[in-house]
């Protein structure tokens, strides 16, 4: 109901703008050589990126329809020829006009997974032939795509919806972009790409931004060059690197820590030695998440970092705090926070670290990361954090 609501204020606030916008198409592209990247001199911005391609209705099969699905899509490709070769997660999703006429969210193309740039232009590829077929080229089943984002954590988060002025203006994306943003909150940042000139779509653009709180909207014409594509991408996906552990950052100013970020930017003081950090130079410790009344590690990467980072700071102590939904009994999430800490505590421990140096203390359900009145909620809160301190 305040979906339906708001785009409808939205729409009469828009309606005085199209006497005055005429929607104009704009050119084919043209061909294109990708403008290479350093990724030595970046970091990531977000550790996500989500692709949303809102082209249901150009599926439609007339000439000028198909033109505007391909170049919503060949905008894509050069996007995914100039991203940085850093480790990405990444998804492709899109509003499909057979499978999903009756559902309100997009299904999944490709990931969530490690991003490859080959297998993301196959799930584009597939989705371009099924388009000119009429076929679906949904993976997994046609799975919603924000309970498919949610369910894997992805951190950090920039969405790009690539759409034109009249499937955005359907709203479908908001509601999307609006379940996202309710789990994800200031992780997550909007980049909307306009394919079409209408002067009410780009205004709906701008309106996505605020949903999100950050990003910025763009028009494809202003994206359309390597040049240009170029600043895109480093707008979107980098951050500037944070400078080498040890190394001094700048002449004559004091990094006390060694952490590469002088002290009168270092938001972080007293950084552990190799910790890496961010432009402000905190060490972003990652949660470790478990399945639904389960306490059994499934992905130690994290973890594997943390013990690293443990063995090289001997005064480093840190406390593993367990946590729980809140689907079972309060007794009960009390038990499974306090193993889930136990779990990740012995890994640690197996991975070389003193016993006496990690402490655990399970939360239950008291401290949720998310709203448990969503599957994504409660999956954020099925979670142990490291909270590190000094001796």
């Amino acid at each position: 109901m305040k979906t339906r609501f708001r785009l409808a204020i939205l729409a009469v606030a828009l309606a005085g703008l199209s006497a005055g916008c005429a929607s104009r198409q704009t050119p084919a592209p043209e061909s294109f050589q990708p403008v290479p990247v350093d990724p030595s001199a970046y970091s990531k911005k977000a550790d996500t990126f989500i692709v949303v391609l809102d082209t249901a209705s150009s599926m439609e099969r007339t000439s000028r329809k198909r033109r505007e699905a391909d170049r919503a899509q060949e905008i894509v490709s050069r996007m995914n020829r100039m991203i940085p070769a850093l480790d990405y997660r990444a998804g492709l999703v899109a509003f499909e006009s057979g499978s999903c006429l009756s559902c309100d969210d997009a299904v999944v193309l490709y990931g969530l997974s490690a991003y490859n740039r080959d297998e993301f232009a196959a799930g584009l590829d597939r989705h371009a032939a099924a388009g000119r077929s009429g076929r679906s080229s949904a993976m997994g089943g046609g799975t919603p795509a924000s309970r498919s984002i949610l369910e894997r954590h992805p951190g950090r988060t920039a969405l790009i919806v690539v759409s034109d002025s009249e499937n955005i203006l359907h709203g479908r994306t908001f509601k999307t972009v609006q379940k996202l943003k309710g789990v994800l909150g200031a992780r997550l940042c909007i980049y909307p790409i306009l394919m079409d000139q209408d002067c009410d779509g780009r205004a709906v653009m701008a309106a996505l931004v605020n949903v999100g709180g950050c990003g910025f909207a763009v028009g494809a014409d202003e994206i359309a060059s390597p040049q240009d594509m170029a600043r895109y991408v480093q707008e979107v996906f980098l951050a500037p690197a944070a400078a080498p552990v040890g190394a001094a950052p700048f002449s004559g100013m004091t990094d006390s820590d060694g952490d590469g970020v002088p002290d009168n930017r270092d938001r972080c003081p007293n950084t552990p030695k190799g910790a890496r950090v961010n432009a402000d130079g905190c060490w972003e410790l990652r949660a470790v998440y478990f399945d639904s009344d389960q306490a059994i590690l499934k992905d130690t990467k994290v973890l594997d970092e943390a013990a690293v980072i443990l063995k090289a700071n001997p005064d480093l102590t840190g406390e593993v705090q367990g946590h729980a939904d809140s689907t079972a009994s309060a007794e009960h999430n009390q038990t499974l926070s306090e193993a889930r800490a136990r779990a990740v505590r012995d890994y640690l421990i197996r991975q070389g670290v003193a016993p006496e140096r990690v402490a655990v203390k399970g939360y239950g359900e008291t401290r949720p990361a998310a709203s448990n009145d969503s599957v994504e909620g409660r999956a954020l809160n099925r979670r142990v954090e490291l909270q590190p301190d000094r001796r």
